[in-house]
């Protein structure tokens, strides 16, 4: 019960207090009413005893008084109940227009804001909150009005930040345009270059083959000859990387050891103009591998070429294939100054000795082929003996990826 009470007292409104208020002057005045009739009733009863032993007089007078009495009673009582309704009601409508002002006041202040007036209002208890209330909203209008401002200015400024960006932007559109023109001009003439190279050098090579063949060797000739192999090795790699992408290296069954066995005999005017030698410790059968011709004469030729750059003079270079069931392995040493960092000398335009001759790129190009075929590479470097090893998978990428 009380529970139940609590919860009506906690959701009352307006309309119901009204009801309550109503229902409780209606049993207070039938109260009343009812205690006033029962006292007039006792004293009639009392006469009427009295009457009847000769006391007083005539019954019938008594009745027709005690009636109009109880009439006298109930008329007071309506009249004072329609009197206390009537200001109950009156005091009500006060309440409910004063309640009903503020609640237009909240609902409407999320759009704008109207103040309450307070001579609108009939209570002081509610003037006093109109004052808070008003308070309240100019407040939360100054907010609404700085968030406005600050908003605005953010777009502004965003606005204006997005236009920069935007500017920098196609500038930045235009100068990648323009790069990517250059770019491809470069490589435009670096095809053109290799193109028209190809001819003179190979033009070159033969004339100094028929003057061999015809007048013998010439120690002029021989000098003229290795800067020629070196220029075609240089031709070869720049050939390769303008190439690479734009056309498929199929494989094929090589040889390994005779491959390499070519390749010395090519470089060996080269390395003996350093005043070098190869030492060639050749396989007794041969060594297949399935492997890009183009692709292993760079890993082969380049490997050759820094032997001759780097290795001391006078000393001698040692190369050599071995073969197991799994692969071959390709290996040249010799007696070079230390390699002080082995991983980076694979990455493009690095060179631990600045003076010596050359760009870097043929290592680099070595270690991506290596890595796009699956052939596994091993250096071993001290003061005394610099080794590179290349082991090829006898299956090649299919065989690894089996």
């Amino acid at each position: 019960m009380e529970s139940w009470l609590q919860r009506r007292l906690n959701n009352i409104s307006l309309r119901d207090l009204n009801f309550y208020t109503i229902v409780f002057i209606l049993f207070f005045t039938v109260i009343f009413s009812s205690l006033l009739i029962y006292d007039e009733y006792r004293q009639f009863a009392m006469a009427a005893g009295d009457t009847l032993v000769g006391i007083r007089g005539d019954p019938h007078a008594l009745k027709g008084r005690l009636i109009k009495i109880i009439v006298e009673i109930a008329t007071l009582a309506l009249i004072l109940f329609g009197f206390i309704i009537g200001i109950s009601k009156i005091l009500n409508s006060m309440i409910a227009r004063d309640m009903e002002r503020f609640m237009t006041f909240f609902e409407s202040a999320h759009e704008k804001t109207e103040l309450i007036q307070s001579d609108e209002l009939y209570f002081n208890e509610f003037k006093r909150m109109s004052g808070y209330a008003n308070e309240m909203a100019q407040t939360i209008q100054e907010q609404k009005e700085s968030l406005q401002t600050l908003n605005a200015g953010l777009e502004e400024r965003v606005r204006f930040k997005t236009q920069a960006l935007q500017i920098k932007n196609n500038a930045l559109e235009e100068e990648r345009e323009f790069s990517q023109g250059l770019l491809e001009s470069h490589k435009q003439f670096i095809r053109y270059a290799i193109h028209e190279t190809h001819t003179p050098l190979s033009v070159i090579m033969a004339n100094i083959e028929l003057f061999t063949m015809n007048e013998g060797r010439n120690r002029y000739l021989a000098k003229i000859e290795a800067a020629v192999k070196n220029i075609f090795s240089i031709y070869d790699d720049l050939s390769y990387l303008v190439k690479k992408d734009q056309i498929e290296y199929p494989k094929k069954a090589i040889d390994l050891g005779e491959y390499v066995e070519k390749r010395l005999e090519f470089f060996d005017e080269v390395a003996h103009f350093s005043n070098l030698t190869f030492n060639y410790i050749a396989l007794e059968f041969p060594s297949w591998i399935q492997f890009n011709e183009t692709k292993l004469q760079r890993v082969i030729d380049n490997n050759i070429t820094n032997a001759i750059k780097y290795t001391k003079n006078g000393e001698e270079i040692r190369v050599g294939v071995v073969s197991d069931t799994q692969g071959c392995r390709f290996w040249i040493e010799s007696r070079s100054q230390k390699i002080h960092d082995p991983q980076k000398i694979f990455e493009a335009y690095y060179r631990e000795r600045k003076k010596t001759d050359g760009f870097g790129l043929g290592l680099s190009l070595v270690k991506s082929i290596c890595d796009e075929d699956g052939v596994e590479i091993t250096i071993r470097s001290d003061s005394e003996l610099t080794r590179f090893e290349y082991y090829f998978k006898k299956g090649g990428v299919e065989n690894i990826s089996s």
